[in-house]
């Protein structure tokens, strides 16, 4: 073999692995699973005992990927909802979802319903009128499917706390 034949054989061997990893990298692609990022903003100081406070939850996904609305166009989808447990001395008196895009997809008459890639959730929560002076936290956890327009993932869950302080009455 020639230095010639054997430089020849090993570039075409580098343009094949290039050729290759390209087009494997969709396929990669699918298999990692993306996340939602989630920050509690609120509320912006003490909330008065016997007052409300609005919170919101802001979630950021990867582009070209989104998740259902909380009330999807069809049943079979999984909704994204916030859930929260109020501790002691906390309410919650609305979760307000934002308005959802209509996504059109081929195969489907209806279009989808759909969040993304940023949006936020506002919480009202009402603080009791006894509530004592001090910090309370308030956990909650986004559950939601992320899709791109090809194909949707495993449902996942992102936790938040928000921190409440209580002013002296």
């Amino acid at each position: 073999m020639t230095r010639a034949s054997a430089a020849a054989i090993v570039c075409v061997a580098v343009v094949a692995a290039a050729v290759m990893s390209v087009a494997a990298a969709p396929a990669l692609a699918q298999g990692t699973r993306p996340r939602a990022s989630v920050e509690a903003l609120g509320p912006d100081g003490p909330v008065a005992p016997g007052a409300s406070v609005t919170v919101r939850l802001a979630v950021t996904l990867p582009d070209a990927v989104h998740v259902q609305a909380h009330e999807p166009a069809d049943p079979l989808l999984i909704p994204t909802v916030l859930g929260i447990e109020a501790p002691p001395g906390i309410t919650i008196e609305a979760i307000a979802y934002p308005a959802p895009s209509e996504l059109a997809q081929a195969g489907r008459a209806t279009p989808l319903l759909v969040l993304g890639p940023r949006f936020s959730i506002e919480v009202r929560a009402a603080v009791s009128a006894d509530a004592s002076a001090g910090a309370i936290a308030l956990p909650g956890v986004l559950r939601y499917q992320a899709c791109t327009d090809e194909v949707c993932f495993p449902p996942a869950r992102a936790a938040a706390r928000w921190q409440i302080r209580v002013a002296t009455p």
